[in-house]
């Protein structure tokens, strides 16, 4: 019922010392975007065989949560989860946050953001670039609507909302569809990174929907029953396998030919291998599991929230080893031959990202978080208690 959904009051010092905060990062972001704007990239340590960097690793990533924020939203009204449904005003406010800070940094990294319009005019409806420009601003219009339905016409929610879920799944695929479609980058191109980015978005929207219920919540003061925090737990824990399950099918995949063992080696060995061994494998699916399946840390609040917290920061980490060790791995320009010249070819590229990049992503980062604190307060998106419903138990525990 409408009753149970309420505004934060806004008012205490630790509010607006965080809206002071997010705010600076704006500014410091905005800097950043003027630096790059007016002196080029050259200040940044992107280059030739780098051009995609920091910036786009934050885009990224902010936009693949953005698609999984949905999932609490998607459970409620697509498959009937009850308890979940009192989170589906969060779940889409979320949803247009993250996607909002995630293509304001994408805009901003372009290079001539200024030229835009240009890219709108003459669209090549080939290009996964073109094909994603629809996907994101048709997804900020579902959630819109999704998040209207909600809060005024009731009786459109479940149509709404499954169109809703239907189209960030094309979202994604669209997003992990920018690196697997590319044939000519090795560590890009397989027909598993669309469906894994699908998974990664299931993982990574339940990790900053736990980290941010429960920081609300105990902030606020709003009651936030353990059970409910514990049935996403359990939704964290099988997403994060399926995550795991499909980079074991892509590794095994590609190991059993030939044609990819000097690519494979060199993930597992080239200087991007920290990234990928503690990243991909570390932080997103081993210490999130760890502490989940622990008998202790998985069964309290404490546990949950740092093994989303894990999560969310592998999702960068994964993200940033598709982008970068895709880049950096030299191209097979001719295949059987070995290639050298003045150009470092046939050489991993190297890159070291500059402090200008890392601010302007923690800028994109800062307008979610701002957009978030805003709509708490101004709009009623959280319940003045959040509990299970009457007989609710749950289905198993780690």
């Amino acid at each position: 019922m409408l009753s149970n959904f309420t505004k934060i009051e806004g008012r205490s010092f630790s509010y607006w010392r965080i809206i002071i905060l997010l705010g600076v990062l704006i500014l410091m972001g905005a800097g950043a975007f003027i630096a790059v704007e007016v002196q080029g990239h050259g200040i940044t340590g992107m280059n030739n065989k780098i051009a995609w960097g920091v910036p786009h690793v934050f885009a990224i990533s902010l936009l693949v949560m953005a698609s999984g924020a949905l999932n609490l939203g998607s459970m409620s009204t697509v498959f009937a989860v009850k308890q979940f449904k009192q989170f589906g005003r969060f779940s889409a406010f979320l949803a247009i946050a993250l996607l909002v800070g995630g293509l304001a940094v994408l805009m901003l990294d372009l290079g001539r953001p200024d030229r835009l319009l240009l890219t709108v005019m003459h669209m090549n409806f080939r290009s996964m670039f073109t094909l994603n420009v629809f996907l994101y601003s048709g997804f900020i219009v579902l959630c819109v609507l999704y998040l209207w339905s909600m809060f005024e016409y009731q009786q459109y929610t479940k149509v709404v909302g499954s169109a809703a879920f239907m189209w960030r799944v094309i979202l994604t695929t669209g997003t992990g569809s920018i690196f697997g479609v590319l044939h000519a980058r090795e560590v890009f191109h397989s027909a598993l990174t669309a469906p894994t980015f699908v998974a990664l978005s299931l993982s990574s929207g339940t990790a900053i929907s736990i980290i941010l219920l429960v920081t609300t919540f105990k902030h606020t003061k709003r009651e936030l029953e353990d059970k409910v925090v514990f049935g996403l737990r359990n939704a964290l824990i099988f997403f994060t396998l399926l995550v795991a399950y499909l980079l074991v099918v892509e590794k095994f995949t590609k190991m059993y030919s030939p044609a990819f063992y000097d690519v494979q080696s060199w993930i597992l060995t080239g200087p991007y291998s920290w990234l990928y061994i503690f990243g991909v494998w570390g932080a997103t699916i081993l210490v999130p599991l760890g502490i989940l399946f622990h008998p202790a840390k998985g069964n309290s609040i404490k546990g949950v929230y740092w093994a989303a917290f894990s999560a969310v920061i592998g999702t960068f980490a994964m993200v940033a080893h598709i982008l970068l060790a895709g880049q950096a791995y030299p191209l097979n320009m001719f295949p059987g031959y070995e290639v050298s010249s003045v150009f470092l070819d046939g050489v991993s590229a190297t890159y070291t990202p500059a402090l200008v990049e890392f601010i302007l992503g923690f800028g994109g980062i800062a307008i979610t978080g701002i957009i978030y604190m805003l709509g708490i307060k101004f709009f009623r998106m959280l319940p003045d208690k959040a509990v299970a419903p009457e007989g609710y138990e749950l289905p198993w525990n780690p």
